[in-house]
């Protein structure tokens, strides 16, 4: 069966009508059909009808609800400090040498950014939504990180001279700042993920692992059995002005 959206009715004027759209089953009785149209979208048609006035009930006003109990007061909520990492940048990868992000951030309250090389790849941390720090200040972290293989980036696809990616030692995940001038502390909440990052990388390897996998999954799946489009049946009613039916009286007098 085709899929479709029946509309309950469409008003004329100013005034909201009732619920939206309910599915339902597809009006097929031409008598009840006053006008049709259907579009080639490519793939698949989508019809649209107006339906006449005895197709489609009027659906009731919502039932009026009784008066709500007075509130008990809520004892007072500790609010908690926030802060906002913004971070965008790309992660290098290369089979047999560890991954080096360069990225872009700009503290909060800044719109100078902050450009600095990361021995961490910071592609594990996008799913780090936020971490509280010592003093219990919770940082929220919005990062959007570009993986690139350098191995499959060759010749005029190169998007950067591997040389000025910079080393970096062995032992806890480090930055080198490149350009910008951060204010003290600006870096804190930077410090912050990196200390999570050495603490959780196995789990952050594992959960990126497991997503790689699960994407590679649907991907297969959807190439073995892609989507058939179905076509579409759209039907709605126009209502007049006095048709429409409110919680709050019986019917809407025409517009004078």
């Amino acid at each position: 069966m085709k899929p479709n959206i029946i509309l309950t009715s469409m008003a004329l004027c100013a005034t909201a009508c009732a619920d939206p759209s309910i599915s339902a089953d597809i009006i097929t009785d031409p008598s009840k059909i006053t006008n049709s149209a259907t579009y080639d979208l490519g793939d698949h048609l989508m019809t649209i009808q107006e339906l006449t006035k005895d197709a489609l009930p009027v659906v009731p006003p919502a039932p009026q609800t009784s008066p709500q109990p007075a509130r008990v007061p809520r004892p007072a909520i500790q609010r908690v400090e926030r802060g906002f990492l913004n971070i965008g940048g790309t992660a290098y990868r290369r089979n047999g040498q560890p991954t080096r992000s360069l990225i872009t951030y700009y503290p909060q309250g800044s719109a100078i950014p902050i450009t600095f090389w990361s021995s961490a790849d910071w592609s594990l941390l996008t799913g780090v939504g936020q971490l509280a720090d010592s003093s219990g200040k919770i940082w929220q972290q919005m990062c959007m990180i570009s993986p690139v293989d350098l191995d499959r980036k060759a010749g005029r696809f190169q998007m950067r001279d591997t040389s000025t990616i910079p080393s970096f030692p062995e032992g806890a995940a480090t930055y080198l700042i490149v350009s910008g001038n951060p204010p003290p502390g600006a870096m804190a909440p930077v410090e912050l993920f990196l200390s999570y990052y050495d603490a959780h990388l196995a789990e952050l390897q594992a959960a990126c692992k497991k997503r790689s996998e699960e994407q590679a999954r649907q991907a297969a799946e959807e190439l073995a059995n892609p989507p058939v489009p179905e076509d579409i049946v759209v039907q709605y009613r126009i209502m007049k002005p006095e048709e429409i039916v409110t919680p709050d009286s019986t019917q809407i007098s025409p517009a004078q």
